[in-house]
């Protein structure tokens, strides 16, 4: 079970979480470009054309949205992590519990042979 946990753990941290960090890190620096392209162009327009503006808060509603999205598929994904995580305790249990009844078949199997040792 320990090292069902520990292969796990390792999953998480040399996978997932490397992607995980990819993924936000892409998505924060596309967000960062987008936003410096647009203060740029506002800041070369800013001679009283009021529709930059407009078009800016659009693009700040497409990004927190976008923003909303990866925040819900991150959620998703550790969701997924959390019922993987309870499968592999479930079989490792079940493992545990066989090898039980196998050692518990083994003793009743030797107690029987120390009656017949007794009786005969």
């Amino acid at each position: 079970m320990e090292e069902m946990i520990q292969v796990l753990t390792r999953f998480h941290r040399e996978v997932v979480l490397p992607d995980v960090a990819r993924i936000v890190g892409n998505a924060v620096e596309g967000l960062r470009g987008e936003m410096n392209a647009n203060f740029d162009e506002v800041n070369a327009r800013l001679d009283g054309v009021t529709g930059h503006f407009d078009a800016i808060y659009q693009r700040f509603d497409r990004l927190e949205t976008e923003y909303h999205m990866i925040g819900a598929g991150l959620k998703r994904i550790e969701e997924r992590l959390d019922r993987v995580e309870q499968r592999l305790d479930k079989m490792a249990l079940r493992s545990e519990l066989v090898e039980l009844k196998t050692r518990v078949d083994g003793l009743q199997e030797q107690v029987r042979t120390l009656e017949a040792r007794l009786d005969g």
